[in-house]
């Protein structure tokens, strides 16, 4: 079975956003980090990443988040992952990945207003 998988950019918000859907996993993972790498060159910020069209991430996902937090925390940069669903943030949470680096939220408008705490 294919799902669709897409990376959209969304450079008219305050922090710019990748809104992603689909599946995040070997086979869409090449084409997350085309995505990632070319927004960290543009952009030299946070990166929130809207995962809430997300039904499934896989260890492959989950390394390739990891790597661009890495990459952007040298500049004192992290990644703001939005998503509610259990599954996914369960996800996160037990893989340890959660750290300075990498935030998990329930929604954008938490984005805004942490970034105005």
């Amino acid at each position: 079975m294919v799902v669709d998988f897409s990376v959209n950019f969304d450079l008219n918000q305050d922090l710019p956003i990748l809104n992603i859907k689909g599946e995040i996993d070997i086979h869409t993972c090449p084409k997350l980090q085309d995505s990632l790498k070319e927004f960290t060159e543009k952009n030299k910020s946070n990166i929130v990443l809207n995962l809430q069209d997300i039904h499934y991430i896989d260890s492959t996902g989950l390394g390739t988040i990891a790597y661009t937090a890495k990459e952007i925390g040298k500049a004192n940069h992290k990644v703001i992952v939005v998503c509610d669903k259990p599954q996914i943030k369960k996800i996160f949470e037990v893989s340890g990945l959660l750290s300075k680096n990498i935030e998990l939220l329930d929604s954008i408008a938490e984005v805004a207003q942490s970034k105005q705490e």
